[in-house]
Parts: C-alpha cells; structure tokens; sequence
C-alpha cells in the first residue's frame, strides 16, 4: 500500500450522501467534500487532488460540466462521475465523456466506487508519467539539434 494516501474531492450537494460517502471513502483515502460544482473549483484551484468524484445531478453546474472544467484546470486530473440517471447513457456525448471520466452507476457498492477511484487515479499517473517521458525526449530530440 502507498504510503501517501490519494487526496480524493468528493462533490454532491446532498448532505447525507455526502458525509455518509466521505465516512465510507475516508477508510482508503484522503477525502475532501464540496456542496456544489462552484467550490469545487475553488478547491481545485488551491489544492491538489488526484480524483474528483462527483454526482452527476447537482444545482447549477452538473457533475459533467464540473469534471470539464477541472480537467482544463488539471489535465491529468482523474474523474468519477456517479449517476442514477442511467438515460444519461443514451446520450449522444457517451463517447466524448467516456475519455473524460470513469462512471459508476447508483446503486452501487461501496467497494465499486473505491475501486473506480483506484482505477481512474491509476490511469491519471499513467497519463502523467506518460506526458513526463514524451516532454523528456522531446528536450532530448530539440538539444540534440
């Protein structure tokens, strides 16, 4: 196990589901929590988190348009977004979102949703070990010149 736990932002603006997802989550990781899309960003402008999880249907901004914008402020920031809203499926935008986020579907259970969490984290290393090697030998290859 690492020892430096994943810093998790958990998003949802119903208090109970909030706090009791923040209990249940916090055995595994770091986990901090926003009411609404707005201080998400906020937080997200401040602090570093490895995975925004977030319910899809909130006031204001939705869980899709949140995890766009954090991912413009953070590329390689990795995203759960959790939904019962299963038509949400059938959208034309599926695939697009699909390379933005990982999805878990309500109900779920509490190990499904760590275990998405671990997977949408491990491929945000993934993306930015990859991203550190390919600007490394692209400094190579214009040194070389």
């Amino acid at each position: 196990m690492n020892a430096q736990r994943l810093q998790v932002l958990l998003v949802d603006d119903e208090e109970p589901v909030l706090v009791t997802t923040a209990a249940v989550l916090s055995e595994d990781f770091s986990v901090h929590t926003a009411r609404d899309a707005g201080a998400a960003l906020r937080m997200l402008a401040h602090q570093h988190f490895d995975v925004v999880c977030t319910d899809f249907h909130m006031p204001g901004k939705n869980g899709i348009e949140l995890l766009r914008e954090a991912t413009v402020l953070h590329p390689h920031l990795a995203g759960v977004l959790v939904t019962g809203y299963r038509e949400y499926l059938d959208r034309k935008d599926q695939q697009q979102a699909q390379t933005l986020f990982y999805l878990v579907l309500k109900p779920y259970q509490p190990q499904d949703l760590i275990s998405m969490i671990r997977r949408a984290a491990e491929a945000s290393r993934l993306k930015r070990e990859m991203n550190l090697i390919t600007s490394g030998l692209a400094e190579r290859k214009r040194g070389a010149r």
